[in-house]
């Protein structure tokens, strides 16, 4: 199962996660969304209780909830 809160730790230790940071966010249903990180929720902080990540994409937001997630590349 994918780890949210692993990843983006992996993540920092050679990026810094802000607007500027590009992400490649893999589905689990094979969509593949491209845009800059936005920012992340805890899952205590989140309803439902799943930690989630944001990017933009055209404009807006999009959050993908950990379980929607199968890999982020910077």
């Amino acid at each position: 199962m994918f780890n949210l809160v692993e990843t983006l730790r992996d993540i920092m230790k050679t990026h810094k996660l802000d607007n500027n940071l590009k992400l490649k966010i893999k589905t689990v249903d094979g969509n593949i969304i491209i845009g800059p990180y936005e920012g992340f929720t805890q899952a205590l902080d989140n309803e439902p209780e799943i930690a989630s990540i944001e990017i933009k994409k055209d404009e807006y937001n999009i959050e993908l909830y950990e379980n929607e997630i199968a890999s982020i590349e910077v």
